[in-house]
């Protein structure tokens, strides 16, 4: 060490992981915390990447779950959807139930999943989530134009603002 040279420099790979071993030896309590440490570092670092991910498609965990059920229903043709101006009247907000929101991303469509792969008829999906079916205009309306989602491509994640903007709205 006086003459400038690393311990380690000139040994092999035998012989310097023979130096950690007898090192662990000498003091098993911090040789025991430090190989436990070296073990579980790998699924700390798996766990932030994870949440990277998730920062990155724009949604919680909970919610990973949630696009990865509507993926599979949407590739067995069970998955429709329609625009909301098409389901719902217009109609103003009721001030005193429904909070004002300042999410920049503001979604005109509605998802619906069946239980026979058929597009849902007479409004009954819809009537069912909501009382007010009728089209814009106030006019009725027998059928919605539902179109079949192939895939999670065709819906509007509206929590997904990119990876920039999700990842400022964390903090």
């Amino acid at each position: 060490m006086l003459d400038g040279t690393h311990w380690s420099a000139g040994k092999s790979w035998s012989v310097y992981l023979s130096l950690w071993g007898w090192a662990l030896v000498q003091d098993v309590r911090i040789g025991g915390v430090g190989l436990l440490a070296l073990m579980t570092a790998p699924l700390a670092f798996g766990l932030f990447f994870y949440h990277v991910y998730l920062v990155w498609a724009g949604m919680t965990t909970n919610e990973s779950i949630k696009w990865a059920d509507w993926k599979e229903d949407a590739e067995d043709g069970l998955v429709f959807r329609a625009e909301k101006s098409q389901i719902f009247a217009k109609r103003d907000r009721n001030k005193r139930i429904e909070p004002e929101i300042s999410w920049p991303v503001q979604s005109n469509q509605i998802v619906v999943r069946t239980q026979d792969g058929q597009p849902p008829g007479n409004a009954s999906a819809a009537q069912s989530m909501d009382t007010r079916y009728s089209h814009a205009d106030g006019q009725s309306q027998d059928q919605p134009k539902w179109k079949r989602v192939s895939g999670l491509r065709e819906v509007e994640n509206i929590y997904d603002l990119g990876f920039w903007d999700n990842l400022k709205d964390i903090f």
